[in-house]
């Protein structure tokens, strides 16, 4: 995932960060086959090294992944958008606090690549907020 400068933006009398998308999982039907249709169609690069996650990269926009599409607990029923946020938790008290849910909460990613949440927001979107690692304790 991408980390990027945090610019800010005024609302209310009151500062927001602005987070940018960091990260897109794109859900596919057979994700070890499938991925060479966006490799074809549109030059991304496609890192197949994590099992039944291949990851893209496409110049100019946020990389992401290529999860199993479907219903089950390891599978993902559509595309998942993720903004970068200096703090999940209060990211998600932020998302409840003006009538979204916390659908999961913090998960720690493997190998120190940061955490990431899953939150629904008023219209039922399903997004996710993702923290990047804290470089400076490694």
């Amino acid at each position: 995932m991408l980390e990027y400068d945090r610019r800010q933006h005024r609302r209310k009398e009151e500062t927001v960060a602005v987070s940018p998308i960091v990260h897109v999982d794109i859900p596919l039907r057979n994700p070890e086959a499938d991925t060479n249709f966006y490799r074809d169609v549109f030059g991304w690069q496609i890192d197949s090294s994590m099992p039944g996650y291949p990851m893209y990269s496409a110049e100019g926009g946020p990389g992401g992944g290529f999860p199993q599409k479907g219903n089950g607990p390891q599978a993902m029923p559509g595309v998942r958008v993720y903004l970068q946020v200096p703090n999940i938790e209060a990211a998600l008290r932020q998302v409840e606090e003006r009538g979204g849910k916390t659908v999961t909460p913090r998960i720690d990613i493997e190998g120190g690549h940061g955490a990431f949440a899953v939150f629904e927001d008023p219209s039922g979107n399903t997004m996710a907020v993702y923290q990047a690692p804290n470089r400076s304790s490694q």
